[in-house]
């Protein structure tokens, strides 16, 4: 005796064969039906690839990224299983540990649930390619974490060009806005600037990370933090950076971060009576290639008396 279709069956006589006849037509019915719902199924899967395929890409997330591809699927790439929220914000499903440069062992930490929202993006030039820069500034669900800025977040990663494949990703919130800002030209290649800032009611806060890109990967050369105070005409005053790139022989050009001090700015100054009087003083920091270590190095500079005043101003 054996199983046909889910029924016992044996050998011999009429009354068996139509058994087995009438066993064999149930079965054949259930397949029959079995197939054409696995039909209907499939067809429901293919239009759902295609529906995913053809999906409406959030606004702000179209950067392309080659020719093919966009900063949509560079973050889908680098958040695997990430999820969308109505706002058009990308939503971690998992969490995500980052390296925040210029630390060795802490980590920041992006857990599940952090919302990323779309990115800026900034090309550059590194040893003969091409690189694009996406930042994402973003909350997560706890400010306790390493890194951040209390509850908020921001990812700086770096893919080359045509690939959304990073070929390094940092966590570089150091303040309540980050923004990239513009690239400075080095030659063959480009550094570029990170900016961290705040303003309250009359103090502004800005801090400056002038980066390069080696092997992919990001490696600070200075930072500078700078402030400005539009209180009080004469005691008021601004401050802002800017960089001197100079030939130095055969090595990688020198650069100097330079800020220029203004007490009593004209914009700061426009109601005052008596109008004082603008007082400008400079503060500079040279930087050349180390070719041992294969980095910038900070050369000599009076850059630190310009932080010790600004302590005794916050």
């Amino acid at each position: 005796m054996r199983s046909y279709g889910g029924q016992a069956v044996g050998g011999g006589g009429r009354e068996s064969k139509t058994r087995i006849m009438k066993s064999g037509a149930i079965s054949a019915s259930r397949w029959t039906a079995r197939i054409l719902w696995l039909m209907a199924w499939l067809g429901l899967l293919i239009t759902g690839v295609q529906a995913a395929e053809n999906i409406q890409i959030p606004p702000g997330w179209d950067i392309a990224m080659g020719p093919k591809s966009t900063a949509y699927d560079a973050a889908r790439h680098l958040f695997p299983g990430a999820t969308w929220d109505r706002e058009g914000n990308l939503v971690l499903t998992q969490e995500k540990v980052l390296r925040m440069p210029g630390t060795r062992k802490t980590r920041a930490v992006l857990p599940k649930g952090t919302t990323l929202t779309s990115p800026q993006s900034l090309d550059v030039r590194s040893e003969g390619q091409q690189f694009k820069l996406l930042l994402w500034e973003g909350i997560r669900p706890d400010g306790d974490q390493d890194g951040g800025f209390g509850e908020s977040v921001a990812v700086l990663a770096v893919f080359p060009q045509n690939n959304i494949e990073p070929a390094d990703v940092a966590e570089v919130k150091q303040d309540r806005n980050t923004a990239l800002g513009e690239p400075v030209n080095l030659g063959q290649e480009d550094a570029f600037t990170l900016l961290n800032t705040h303003h309250n009611s009359n103090q502004g806060y800005v801090i400056t990370d002038l980066f390069l890109l080696r092997e992919g990967r990001f490696r600070r050369i200075a930072n500078l933090f700078t402030l400005s105070s539009n209180c009080c005409c004469g005691e008021s005053f601004e401050e802002k950076p800017r960089w001197r790139v100079e030939p130095d022989s055969a090595n990688p050009p020198r650069i100097t971060a330079v800020v220029e001090m203004t007490r009593a700015p004209e914009a700061f100054t426009a109601d005052c009576d008596p109008k004082p009087k603008p007082r400008r003083e400079s503060f500079e920091d040279v930087y050349r290639w180390n070719a041992v270590e294969k980095r910038y190095l900070r050369e000599r500079g009076n850059i630190d008396r310009l932080d010790r005043w600004n302590q005794q101003h916050l």
